[in-house]
Formats: structure tokens, sequence, C-alpha cells
């Protein structure tokens, strides 16, 4: 009889400690660790006791023994995943490893702005430190001006795919909805016209008139005489273009060669694709800047040299 109250007692007694243990781990679990906003980078194949070494360092102490058994407390098997993370003030045990389990990382942005080239756009790949991997030459035209949002270490070419379907799908709607009889003959042409565009201007209305411009030129097999392609093609600034160069046999050169130069000079976005998705029709042959980031048309050479001479005043104001 003592022996078995003495049992009892002993199966009470351990199940008070399991009780005390749960409730000591349970407030543990939920216990306030974190005392300000911490940024924390978890890189891959780190163990769980190198994190709480480096947690401590950025003075969130934890200890390993209570880290390993809120661990086993939870419903899914805890695998913390490498990433960049943003550990808030006020965060408990449960809730670190809430967002190392679930990857909860810091989202980061990369914008390819309309108009940049691929000399650009490489150069600020490459200067990105959140992006890795290395990427070859990389052709014009193809990726889409936007900004894309990556997790640390995203590949830089898996960013590039992602930046070309955008702007696949893109093109592919605009070609759809091409006007009949198009002068443009392919997507290609579609691409390297649109970067043109979008190197005269960003202006959505003032795309569509220079869209209009070129359009009329090509359909009366004239040649496109556009600064931005020569520019392009000798790889100088616009306003430093000179008469001698107006005759070089460069292949951007559309005041020598007639039709489009060989590819895009740029990435040309939303406003000048859609530009040439529902042609605006014109009468205009001839376009000069204003001053003001739009540009004034004319139907004539006459009427197309009194606007230079008004751009030539404007620039003498300024």
């Amino acid at each position: 009889m003592i022996f078995k109250n003495k049992f009892i007692l002993l199966i009470i007694f351990k199940i008070f400690l399991v009780c005390v243990g749960w409730i000591y781990f349970e407030n543990k679990r939920v216990q306030h660790v974190v005392f300000e906003d911490t940024y924390y980078l978890l890189k891959k194949n780190t163990n769980q006791k190198h994190i709480l070494k480096q947690l401590n360092l950025k003075k969130i102490n934890i200890e390993y023994f209570n880290w390993r058994i809120i661990s086993l407390m939870r419903d899914d098997q805890f695998v913390p995943k490498a990433g960049e993370y943003l550990i808030k003030k006020n965060y408990s045990i449960k809730d670190i490893q809430d967002i190392f389990q679930n990857g909860k990382t810091i989202v980061r942005s990369f914008q390819l702005i309309e108009g940049t080239t691929s000399h650009d756009l490489k150069k600020k790949l490459l200067e990105n430190p959140y992006l890795s991997g290395k990427i070859k030459s990389l052709e014009e035209g193809i990726y889409k001006p936007d900004t894309y949002n990556f997790s640390y270490g995203f590949p830089r070419n898996k960013l590039l795919e992602r930046m070309t379907l955008a702007q696949e799908k893109l093109i592919d709607n605009v070609w759809k909805h091409r006007p009949k009889n198009f002068i443009i003959k392919n997507k290609k042409e579609l691409l390297i016209l649109a970067s043109i565009i979008q190197s005269e201007t960003s202006d959505l209305n003032d795309s569509r008139i220079v869209a209009s411009v070129f359009i009329n030129r090509l359909e009366n097999n004239m040649k496109l005489q556009s600064d931005v392609t020569l520019a392009y093609g000798l790889n100088i600034n616009g306003q430093k273009i000179t008469r001698n160069m107006l005759k070089s046999d460069n292949p951007f050169n559309t005041y020598y060669h007639k039709g489009l130069p060989p590819n895009p000079i740029s990435y040309p976005g939303e406003n000048a694709l859609n530009s040439l998705k529902n042609i605006k029709k014109t009468d205009f042959f001839y376009f000069v800047s204003n001053g003001k980031g739009q540009h004034r048309f004319s139907k004539t050479y006459s009427l197309h040299k009194k606007n230079i001479k008004l751009w030539k005043n404007n620039i003498a104001k300024d």
C-alpha cells in the first residue's frame, strides 16, 4: 500500500514537472526577446547554434536549450531558410522561428528605367550587391522597363528572364492590335521603332505623334533622320552631333541609311510601345523639341526650319 501511494505521488510529481516545464517554455516561447528592429542576414547552411551566436551579437539573447525546445514544440519541422530578415521589435522566439521557417525575407526592388541601354543595365545589375550570379552581354530592347521585386541572392539571369517575359507579353499585345497594312513587318522592327520613339520622348501623347511622323516617313520612303539613332551608333551625346557625323555610313545613321537601324537602341516602355498600338493619323513629317519636354510638329520643311529657330531661341534664353 505504501509502495502504491509512493508510485501515485511520483506520477503526480512527474505530471507536475511536465506542467511546470510546459508553462515555462510556453512563456519563453512568446516572451519578447527583441528590443529594437534588427537586420539579420541568414546565410545558407548556417547551423542553429551559429544563428543564435550571431543573434546574440546583435543583442538578441536566446539560450540554445530554450531555442531547441521551442523548435520541437512547433507543429512543423523547423528548417530556417536563408535570406535577409528584419527581426522586429517585441518579437518572441516563436516569431523569429516563424519568419525563418516561412522565409519572410526583406523584399528588395530593381528598377529598369525607360530609355536605358544595355550597357547601363548591365552595369546596374552587376553593381547591385543583393543579386547573385554572372551575366553575359545583354541585348537591347528585349527587357521591359519596370520595377521588379526580389529577395537577397536572387540570380541576375532569373531577373532578366522575368524582364524578357514581361516585354514579350507587351510586344505581343501591341502586335496583335497593329493596324492593317502596317509598314512595320515584324515584332523585331516594332521593338526597334519603339526604342527610337522612347529615346525621343517619354510623354504618351507626344510619343503617339512622334510615332506617326516616323510611320509617315517610312511609308513615303523617306529617311528617318533621327539624332538619337546616330548618337547611339557613335556612343555620344545627341547634342554633340556634327555635320560631318551626319554623312557617316554608321549603320545607325538614319540620315545616311533609309529604313530602321539594325537593332533597338534602348529599352522602350509601355508608352513608346503603345504609341504603335493605335497609330495616330497625322500628316506630319518633321518634329523638333519645344524645350519643355515635348515637340513641335510640322508638315513641311519650311515650317520645320521655323520650329528649329524657335527651339534655338529657347536654348539661347535658357
